[in-house]
């Protein structure tokens, strides 16, 4: 399997990003421009952790899953 990564994506929570920066549309954009292992450096925002927690699917030990087989780490 290729992987194709961004290993460095900030959510809606950080300063000057876009409120469409959720879950959903970064696993969208992702899919469609092909990347299927993405990293996130806002984990430790506590809406955003909560988010992360209640949408994303924990397959092993810090390897979250969503609803479109984007690996979020």
């Amino acid at each position: 399997m290729q992987v194709i990564a961004d290993l460095h994506i900030h959510s809606k929570y950080s300063r000057a990003v876009s409120p469409q920066m959720n879950l959903e549309g970064i696993a969208f954009w992702a899919d469609k421009k092909g990347i299927n292992l993405v990293g996130t450096g806002d984990w430790t925002h506590p809406l955003w952790m909560n988010e992360i927690k209640n949408k994303l699917i924990e397959t092993s030990k810090g390897i979250l899953l969503s609803s479109c087989d984007t690996i979020l780490l």
